[in-house]
């Protein structure tokens, strides 16, 4: 008897019974966290805040902390695709700029390398900052860099919670611990105003950005697809960096340079998915650009870089060589063109400040049909989403029809929701609308002849194009910037043009509330801009609120206190590095566990033993802390890099540090 393999086991309704079963294991899986998680309940009612004491004269106070959270979080951004943190590249960032006109209402603009906002978080900050400034909680507005390097588990959905990262779930530890952070800086800042100088302005900056999704972009110009070529890709982006610079005066009674809040269009994700270090991305090199000019200030510079209307514009790196390298490449070409913007405004400072705010919370689910613009009635994610954007593909899903990009339905098109092909199809409709992102903070804050629109909408170029249209037709005169900020406040995915959402690209499909998002967001801006303009300043944040998150826990739990011992594992190393990373010196040393190192604190500097100067620290970018391998209470093993260009042979007397912290400072031997 000769055995021959059943064919029964490739018959039809047997593929289908193992296609709904992985179904059903996808919807299991999806469906737990808001199945099984316990919920946490925040509740807010921000006080007034201190009374305003400035009748002549304008203030202004900038300061600087760093956010850089606890080792083993999930990061956000590229959802399932990212990895949790082993430790940092560059450190993360909140940059307090205060300001405060005589007579007018006070404001902090605080920026964030975070992925994006979150509303709860500016309730939150807002409530710590009452007692100890005079900021009111709708003139405080939260901006980022939109890194796809930092953490998640903070935001105020449940859906982006879950989704958001590689780990489901809104974690309260490292919200209190963003929420009191972020607030020293606003208070420091509040602490050390003094009477300023202001100026702003406009520069273009091309050839580091490009668009990542030409095809969706070219159907807002019915531009055949010959034309979509890499020429146009790096053309059909946003090259306006905007600038504002602040000069404090010093207790000689002369002005310095002391910070600068710049705006530009481009993606954090020259550092791609599953890494896993934090890391700032291009922001990090960008923030360092500027050089004040002079005599050594007596404060540090302080450079605030947030994101303008990036939804579509990547960083423009070289093909196959995208990460560190090039994220340091064109991070430091953007620092070079913030530097020359800034040090032209030097000459155009002016004593004057002008500010005015407008805030207004909206809930999406309650609009009325006015109100809306087209606005779908509830969200719904789309299947391009899973297909992931443009230089982040993942095979074979990115590749997958009704997944992969340009794949949009073609039938039953007449409901709100249009061409989008919805992930799940009708079982999305088990998530109930309010776990979804709904409340909105609208902001405009004017700051001279400087219109800031503050959005938490992922802006595409055209939409944004369309937005500033719309606001610029409500200001007084043509003499006007209007900047437009992406994922203020909040994170409700993407805003596209309805000729892009046709399309289903990433970004349309990432489109929760439909087509006419741009229409709504266009109309609601303008309303709030035209009231400011007309009517003076606009209270409408709320000032009460109560989020109820699924939550779970991913802060390590800390360790006993006790004193921990380090030792170094062999000596210093030099590695050459490869296309994407730069060569750097290794150590590697035995210390505390993981959990009781905390990363926002100074841990490391190469020292030059001869003379004590510090070369380099790790607020720099170029020392990077890595964990090998935690062994919990017995302590854990790390690598330390130092990415620099000094060789093996360089003369010298040079020697890590490791300081000192849970356990002594450890210095390495000389190398």
């Amino acid at each position: 008897m000769i055995f021959r393999p059943s064919r029964r086991l490739l018959t039809l309704p047997r593929l289908v019974l193992l296609v709904l079963l992985m179904a059903l294991g996808l919807l299991i899986h999806t469906a737990w966290p808001f199945l099984f998680y316990p919920a946490t309940t925040l509740s807010f009612d921000i006080p007034a805040p201190r009374p305003s004491t400035v009748q002549d004269g304008n203030l202004a106070g900038v300061a600087e902390v760093d956010i850089t959270p606890a080792i083993g979080l999930p990061k956000f951004g590229y959802s399932a695709w990212a990895r949790s943190a082993d430790g940092f590249r560059t450190r993360l960032k909140a940059r307090a700029f205060y300001l405060h006109g005589a007579g007018q209402t006070p404001m902090a603009l605080v920026q964030l390398d975070l992925g994006a906002g979150s509303l709860p978080l500016q309730y939150a900050v807002a409530e710590r900052i009452a007692a100890a400034t005079d900021i009111p909680a709708h003139a405080l507005s939260l901006l980022v860099t939109h890194t796809h390097s930092g953490p998640g588990q903070y935001l105020g959905s449940d859906f982006y919670n879950v989704f958001g990262s590689q780990s489901p779930g809104f974690d309260p530890v490292l919200f209190d611990f963003l929420a009191k952070r972020i607030s020293q800086a606003v208070i420091e800042a509040y602490r050390t105003r003094r009477p300023a100088r202001f100026a702003s302005g406009q520069s273009e900056v091309w050839g580091l950005t490009r668009n990542r999704s030409l095809g969706a972009w070219a159907r807002n110009h019915r531009l055949p697809e010959q034309q979509w070529t890499e020429e146009r890709a790096l053309e059909a982006i946003n090259p306006r960096m905007s600038q504002l610079r602040i000069d404090l005066m010093a207790d000689d009674g002369r002005y310095y340079p002391a910070g600068a809040l710049t705006l530009f269009s481009i993606h954090g994700t020259a550092i791609p998915a599953f890494t896993h270090p934090y890391h700032a991305d291009v922001w990090h090199w960008l923030a360092q650009g500027i050089e004040p000019a002079g005599k050594p200030l007596p404060w540090r510079f302080v450079h605030g870089t947030v994101q303008a209307t990036h939804g579509d514009n990547n960083p423009a790196w070289t093909a196959g060589l995208r990460g560190d390298r090039e994220a340091r490449r064109i991070g430091t070409a953007l620092g070079e063109q913030a530097n020359t913007l800034f040090h032209q405004l030097g000459h155009e400072l002016r004593d004057d400040l002008h500010t005015a705010v407008a805030s207004r919370e909206l809930d999406l689910l309650k609009l009325d049909e006015e109100q809306r613009h087209g606005l779908c009635q509830r969200p719904i994610i789309g299947a391009a989403v899973a297909g992931a954007a443009n230089g982040d593909e993942v095979f074979p899903i990115s590749y997958l029809p009704y997944l992969k990009e340009g794949w949009p339905r073609t039938v039953f098109t007449d409901g709100c929701q249009g061409v989008k092909q919805w992930m799940l199809s009708k079982l999305q409709l088990a998530l109930a609308p309010a776990r979804y992102p709904h409340r909105a903070l609208f902001q405009v804050l004017r700051i001279n002849d400087l219109v800031l629109v503050a959005l938490p909408w992922e802006i595409t170029l055209e939409s944004g194009n369309r937005i500033r249209a719309a606001v610029s037709a409500t200001l007084p005169d043509p003499g006007w910037t209007v900047a437009i900020s992406s994922l203020a406040n909040g994170y409700f995915g993407y805003a596209t043009t309805e000729a892009e959402y046709g399309a289903q690209y990433y970004e349309g499909g990432h489109t929760l509330y439909g087509p006419h998002t741009v229409d709504f967001l266009s109309a609601q801006s303008a309303r709030l801009s035209n009231d400011l303009f007309q009517q003076g300043n606009q209270n409408q944040h709320p000032g009460q609120a109560t989020f109820v998150l699924r939550s779970h826990r991913y802060w390590p739990e800390p360790p006993p206190e006790r004193t921990w011992s380090r030792q170094w594992q062999g000596e210093a190393r030099y590695m050459t590095g490869d296309a994407t990373h730069e060569p750097y010196w290794r150590w590697r040393f035995r210390g505390e566990p993981a959990a009781a190192l905390p990363l926002h604190l100074p841990l490391m500097a190469v020292v030059d033993e001869a003379s004590g100067k510090v070369l380099v620290d790790d607020d720099s970018g170029d020392l990077q802390l890595l964990l090998v391998e935690d062994q919990g209470v017995d302590g854990a093993l790390y690598e330390v890099r130092w990415h620099t260009p000094s060789k093996p042979g360089h003369p010298g007397d040079r020697a890590l540090h490791i300081l000192a912290g849970a356990a002594p400072r450890l210095v390495s031997p000389i190398f």
